[in-house]
């Protein structure tokens, strides 16, 4: 059985007017050796002083904001000193210090949130259902079941879990930062805890004004859910324009553009080619201009030449004309075109056989350009470079 606590991980405890409880959480806390950051959210009671009587760093805000800016204060500070994981804990009592220990073993993922999924077997009724409507609402809006969306018993990995733009505050920003890690990427997995319900335990949550401020943010959350781009982008290290079209030119990641760049210029994409060329490369972490430029291989007269072999070679497999006699029939058709209407006719007539045929030459010139690319950067990789 493990008893100590694990490097690296400071245990969070977000307090407000909890004096009769928040010593003996914090002095748990330190009995396992745990580092504990408590963030006072304007108590008045004196709950600071009695949480560094009880071996806590305490950081005070200047007024009441709510649990979720204690918790976003709490995490942005302790990334800021250098931890890897915070576990953020209750200051009333609920969470036994047992289950605060497991959850910091178990974290070790700089991209997964462990929540503390809660025995919730003897609460009441009400309870359990507002847990399973939560659960179902960051479903709805994220397509994670996520255990205990309303738990607050969590280990978040840093610096990631403090690059996540929620915008809800108070109780409702422990749901939306929920949704917001895996719009990011991130995993959220849960373990099941015990809890404890001492019999003086005090709650502020507020069941009109708390529940309407959750309402809003999963209706918000819920609009929002098929375009959460800019939270994985934010998951992203910068990089600069000159790292865009500069970089990525390894042997791997050359063959990688140069492939997809000569099948973007021949798919059947037609005046989209470019765009959804720079998308992909953009996607893929690819050279940009090294993509694009494989892919002008079918600009101008290529174009042509490109649109006619496809189609040649589709009418083969389906007609089974032979290829040469195809080439020439089709070839001969654009080149005594004499307007959009000439080149339309033979376009539609043999539609389904370009469409086979540019596929079939995407999956032939591909790795050809790719190979042929590998081996160029293989051969500058290893070219003796001039001292200066």
């Amino acid at each position: 059985m493990v008893h100590a606590w694990p490097s690296g991980i400071v245990a969070l405890v977000p307090v407000y007017n909890h004096h009769l409880a928040v010593g003996v959480v914090v002095a748990e806390l330190r009995a396992l050796g745990a580092p504990v950051l408590v963030i006072d959210d304007g108590s008045t009671d004196g709950s600071s002083a009695v949480a560094e009587q009880a071996g806590g760093t305490v950081h005070r805000l200047h007024r009441n904001c709510g649990k979720g800016e204690a918790l976003r204060t709490g995490l942005a500070l302790a990334s800021s000193l250098g931890y890897q994981h915070a576990v953020s804990v209750d200051a009333d009592g609920q969470h036994p210090t047992a289950a605060a220990l497991r959850l910091a073993h178990a974290a070790g993922s700089p991209t997964t949130i462990l929540v503390g999924r809660r025995d919730m077997q003897r609460a009441p009724r009400v309870s359990r259902f507002g847990r399973w409507w939560s659960n179902l609402w960051v479903w709805l809006c994220c397509g994670a079941w996520v255990g205990d969306s309303q738990s607050g018993l969590r280990a978040y990995p840093l610096p990631n879990a403090t690059r996540l733009a929620v915008r809800a505050g108070h109780y409702a920003w422990e749901v939306e930062v929920l949704v917001r890690a895996v719009w990011a990427g991130l995993s959220v997995e849960h373990v099941p805890v015990p809890v404890l319900y001492p019999p003086d335990r005090i709650s502020h949550f507020h069941a009109a004004r708390d529940n309407l401020r959750t309402s809003s943010a999963f209706f918000r959350l819920s609009l929002r859910r098929f375009w959460p781009w800019h939270e994985r982008l934010a998951l992203r290290p910068p990089r600069s324009w000159r790292r865009i079209l500069g970089g990525n030119l390894d042997p791997a990641k050359t063959a990688q553009a140069c492939a997809l760049g000569a099948a973007m210029g021949i798919a059947p994409l037609p005046g989209m080619q470019m765009a959804v060329c720079i998308a992909l490369a953009w996607r893929l972490r690819l050279n940009i201009a090294l993509t694009v430029l494989i892919s002008n291989h079918s600009f101008g007269p290529m174009l042509a030449v490109w649109y006619a072999s496809a189609t040649a070679l589709g009418l083969r497999l389906i007609t089974r004309e032979p290829l040469l006699q195809a080439f020439q029939h089709i070839h001969g058709q654009l080149l005594h075109a004499h307007g959009w209407h000439d080149i339309l006719i033979p376009l539609k007539s043999c539609l389904a056989a370009w469409l086979l045929g540019c596929v079939l030459l995407m999956a032939l010139v591909a790795p050809l350009a790719g190979l042929a690319g590998y081996l160029v950067a293989r051969v500058a990789q290893r070219a003796p470079r001039s001292s200066p």
